[in-house]
């Protein structure tokens, strides 16, 4: 019975042959083993694999010849490993073609306590289209030793403290929650599947449901008497309406991966030292509700299809995505990272997006006033520490004269801002009777920073992401065994040196400023819906911290980033390219290593970054969008990442460009083909679309 039960779940197996030598005397056994290839003559016992279809005759031979053949059916080995009761069942097969689970179940008096069951499987339909979406929708998989004895809850402390402490070898302390009205009853099984990342691990406990109980009688050789009973039903799931819209996302994703590959034609259509660079290649867009903490749209590329962890006919681009044989292949995909959700786990340098919150703290704290004019002469030499002189430049060297907050933001000053955060007592070419500023010093700097976020995971319900750094003194000491200087407090001050922050919690931060000074959780889930879909939740608001900075000075900060657009270098912004009143900051953030320029100094190649938020007069949506290495192709911050998120702005508004001067830049179609949704996908009147499903596709066939 198991043989054909392995055929008919098509289960390979594994031939003996001993001893082998004997096959020349037998010439019926060596006609019959032909078929399969078997045709040695080795003095030794040997084994051959046996196809699934030829299992059944091969049994037939094993039968007759059985001194010189064994069959070893996997299946008695995989009932063997188990070690379950009699009366439980063991999976012997998933995903068994409808015909064979038919032919089972009605050949089910010839092959006692063989059963077929249903099972789902859990498919992303839309993810294929919009990869993006699997990142933020994750994926399931089978749950391991570790994750086994951490989320099944323990029913007293000592039972909890056997687990932690036996399986410390191989996982290390793992946290364990007590429930002492489980009763023992384990939630997860040793073959179930769970979260892994996104949405799927995040919100594990509410997709999964509960687990049935059932008691049934059984003699002393663990044989039922009679049928089970029913003591706790089994509880389905909850369903997921996300925060996205699905045509907006796919917006987003296009936008983006169009302004990766403007920014890497341009990159390699400029001589000289430039064409050393890193392609670009890799890129993020956010975009929130600024009123209530909503995620619009979040994409990070390259991504992939989630499917691939699902779908076991994909097993190779799973493996490609993993582990990739070549060396090559390994570098690129170590680099590429397609994984990653950028959005939430990309630590990186966010350069002169940084500027409006520093320019919140010092006019709160009084250091300056929106109209205090500091002297800026296009650079500024520091005599730090044992005689040693650093040099901070602006991202263009000329002197700039007297400038106040909004002429500061509007022409980037990296001297502005440095001053404002760490003062210029100590500098060495700004003249005597300008050396007036004491600054914020580190201490005024990191808390302010502080108040926006910065340094601390967003908390948005997403798994693998991370706080950032804010640098101090203490920082460095423990982790660089070196004192602080006033050249940190400048880096710090203008988003390089040692600061690091994600997409997410800069969008998060702008969103901030722009609605007078509410930091709020981004939220992805919109409602909760029970297996009926009768809604269990709702998405409201949800407050992280109130900014405390007087209205008055958010307003001046938010009129220096408005006039960073009308009077500034980010063209396609202005409202005759854009047709909106936008809001925002240009950065420009170096990183990696060190290249010999066309002038003969030393460079680095840098990210392009620009985040803002629109309408100007009546703030609805922020967007950010970071291009990774685009920082320095042509000012890539204005001319590439500024244009990317004018396009999010108006793909969410529906404006169309209404170049009305010559002057605004010729812009790609954002528009994709157009996508065909799912009719099978949860999809929410109000417009979200929620693409987590489960659904029954084939059944896993079982034996006890």
């Amino acid at each position: 019975m198991l043989a054909r039960l392995a055929q008919l779940a098509d289960v390979s197996a594994t031939l003996t042959i001993s001893p082998a030598l004997d096959l020349r005397r037998a010439a019926e056994l060596r006609d019959a083993l032909a078929p399969h290839n078997i045709q040695s003559t080795a003095t030794r016992p040997i084994s051959v694999p046996i196809a699934a279809e030829a299992v059944l005759d091969t049994m037939r031979l094993a039968w007759v010849y059985s001194d010189l053949l064994t069959l070893d059916n996997p299946l008695d080995t995989r009932l063997q490993q188990a070690r379950v009761p009699s009366y439980e069942t063991v999976v012997v097969k998933e995903l068994v073609p409808r015909d064979v689970a038919l032919t089972i179940s009605e050949n089910s008096a010839y092959m006692p306590g063989v059963v077929v069951e249903e099972d789902f499987q859990r498919i992303y339909p839309q993810s294929g289209g919009v990869p993006s979406l699997s990142h933020l929708l994750g994926y399931m998989g089978r749950i391991g030793p570790c994750e086994l004895v951490q989320r099944n809850p323990a029913a007293n402390w000592v039972l909890s403290l056997r687990d932690v402490l036996g399986s410390s070898p191989e996982c290390g302390i793992v946290t364990k929650d007590l429930a002492i009205n489980t009763t023992g009853i384990a939630r997860y099984a040793n073959d179930d599947r769970l979260g892994k990342d996104g949405l799927e691990g995040a919100l594990e406990d509410e997709l999964r449901g509960q687990v049935g109980v059932e008691m049934l009688t059984v003699d002393v050789l663990q044989r039922p008497l009679g049928t089970a009973r029913t003591l706790h039903p089994v509880v389905d799931g909850n369903n997921l309406i996300l925060t996205l819209d699905l045509t907006y996302q796919s917006y987003a994703e296009t936008i983006l991966r169009n302004w990766i590959q403007i920014s890497e034609e341009r990159r390699q259509s400029i001589p000289g030292h430039i064409q050393q660079y890193e392609p670009v290649e890799h890129g993020v867009a956010v975009v929130l509700d600024v009123r209530d903490g909503r995620v619009l749209a979040m994409a990070s590329l390259p991504a992939y299809d989630n499917n691939v962890w699902v779908d076991r006919s994909r097993s190779a681009e799973l493996q490609a995505l993993l582990s990739p044989a070549d060396v090559q292949a390994q570098a690129a995909l170590q680099r590429a990272a397609p994984l990653t959700n950028r959005a939430i786990a990309g630590r990186y340098p966010i350069g002169s997006t940084l500027k409006p919150f520093v320019a919140a703290a010092a006019l709160d704290a009084g250091v300056v006033q929106a109209d205090t004019l500091i002297r800026d002469p296009g650079r500024l030499v520091l005599r730090e520490r044992e005689g040693e002189y650093v040099e901070l430049p602006n991202s263009l060297p000329a002197d700039n004269g007297m400038i106040n907050l909004y002429e500061a933001m509007r022409v980037s000053s990296n001297v502005y801002f440095a001053t404002v955060a760490g003062g210029n007592l100590d500098t060495t070419n700004v003249e005597e009777q300008f050396r007036k500023v004491s600054g914020l010093r580190i201490g005024g700097l990191t808390q302010g920073l502080d108040w926006f976020g910065f340094g601390k995971p967003t908390t948005i319900q997403l798994l693998g992401e991370s706080g950032g750094r804010v640098p101090s003194p203490a920082w460095k000491a423990q982790a660089l065994r070196q004192p602080w200087t006033t050249g940190d407090t400048y880096n710090t001050s203008i988003g390089q040196g040692y600061f690091e922050a994600t997409p997410l919690q800069l969008v998060t931060a702008i969103a901030a400023i722009a609605n007078g000074g509410t930091l709020y959780r981004p939220q992805l889930v919109q409602t909760i819906t029970d297996s009926s879909n009768t809604p269990i939740w709702t998405y409201s608001p949800e407050e992280l911290a109130r900014i405390p900075v007087s209205a008055a000075h958010l307003e001046q900060v938010r009129v220096s980033m408005r006039r960073s657009i009308t009077d500034g270098f980010s063209v396609a912004a202005r409202n005759e390219c854009s047709g909106l009143s936008i809001a925002g900051k240009t950065g420009t953030a170096e990183y990696g290593p060190l290249y010999v320029g066309t002038d003969g100094n030393l460079t680095r190649q840098s990210h392009a970054w620009f985040v803002g938020f629109a309408p100007y007069e009546d703030p609805q949506i922020a967007a950010v969008v970071v291009l990774e290495g685009a920082g320095d192709v042509f000012d890539g911050s204005a001319s590439l990442a500024a244009p990317a998120v004018t396009q999010l702005l108006q793909a969410y508004f529906g404006v169309e460009s209404p170049y009305l001067s010559p002057e605004c830049p010729l812009m790609p179609d954002y528009r994709p083909a157009p996508l065909v949704l799912d009719v099978d996908a949860a999809a929410d009147p109000a417009g979200g679309v929620g693409p987590l499903e489960t659904r029954e596709s084939g059944a896993p066939l079982t034996t006890p």
